[in-house]
């Protein structure tokens, strides 16, 4: 009964929290508010570690000791470190004014909320999403998505939340609370441009994944893959065991290896596979904008890995022919 009450405890103040620090929850425009949000997201790269901390089966029996500590050790319960200034916490509670963070003559900085249109969608435990905008001369030249939250069946939760520090970083993290504890799927790191006025990525990363903007995607691998399936997920990527990263993976290693005998034949230069590798990502990476709270990340992946294998289908193809060469 105890860890019941502290799952609805939590929820219950979660939403709270939401209601509470919602950014367009405050109706005052300011010349420049930052910092803004959860700070300690900026130090939450290492997905990896803090997964690892954040585990806790929900639904075993714990004494308030335990968790206690593991709310302590747990980066990700920490959702009550946020950096809201204290003018705008004065502020009521009004749905759909601009909060401006940032005025100059150059560009402002605002966030605003998208109201909840769905009727399917109880706006009880489903948060409107945050979108941060850029504008210049009142126009507005770009949008960044920042913040929604979605309460699924049994209280669990999937969220992005986010911090903008006075430099203009901007980061965000997609992350949740399932039966085996608080998860973190992503941490993102976006800047301002203020010559070009506009959002940049400079760099996201999952468990899998690490994106180096503008050029350079890293897939990690998977330890437990069967490697064995590697020739079977080249002949038949809809088995179940081929996800798109182990997928990558496949088709990455057998052109590596395949213009590594072009290089030896003396019919690539050395460098032949770093050069296609970096045009390759420069034409399948694009901005990344988590703007959808059904599908959370996951779309934007997807086609980012239909992209870059399809490309490595034609490098492949090209190597054939070219080995083909007497």
């Amino acid at each position: 009964m105890a860890i019941v009450k502290f799952i609805k405890s939590k929820l219950f103040v979660g939403l709270c929290l939401l209601i509470v620090l919602t950014p367009t929850a405050f109706s005052k425009s300011l010349s420049n508010s930052l910092p803004y949000g959860w700070s300690k997201i900026k130090d939450m790269s290492n997905i990896k570690a803090i997964n690892k901390k954040c585990e806790f089966d929900h639904s075993a029996d714990y004494t308030n000791s335990d968790i206690e500590i593991f709310q302590k050790n747990c980066p990700l319960e920490s959702i009550s470190d946020y950096d809201i200034p204290e003018n705008i916490k004065k502020e009521h509670s009004i749905l759909g004014k601009k909060i401006y963070l940032y005025q100059s003559d150059k560009f402002s900085l605002f966030l605003e909320e998208k109201p909840i249109t769905d009727p399917d969608i109880d706006p009880y435990f489903n948060s409107p999403t945050t979108i941060l905008f850029l504008e210049k001369d009142d126009q507005i030249v770009d949008e960044l998505t920042v913040s929604w939250h979605f309460t699924g069946e049994f209280g669990f939760t999937n969220e992005l939340s986010y911090y903008i520090d006075k430099k203009f970083n901007i980061f965000i993290i997609n992350h949740g609370v399932t039966e085996d504890g608080d998860w973190l799927k992503l941490w993102a790191h976006y800047k301002i441009d203020p010559q070009k006025i506009k959002f940049d990525a400079i760099t996201v990363k999952t468990k899998r994944e690490q994106i180096d903007f503008p050029d350079n995607l890293t897939v990690f691998a998977n330890p437990d893959y069967d490697k064995n399936l590697g020739q079977l997920c080249l002949e038949e990527e809809l088995n179940t065991e081929c996800s798109e990263p182990n997928t990558y993976i496949d088709y990455f290693n057998e052109a590596k290896q395949n213009t590594a005998l072009l290089v030896k034949r003396s019919k690539a230069p050395k460098n032949a596979f770093s050069l296609f590798k970096k045009k390759l990502d420069q034409r399948c990476i694009t901005m990344p904008r988590f703007n959808n709270n059904e599908e959370g990340v996951l779309p934007y992946f997807k086609y980012l890995y239909l992209c870059e294998v399809n490309g490595l289908k034609q490098e492949l193809i090209r190597i054939e022919k070219e080995l083909a060469k007497k």
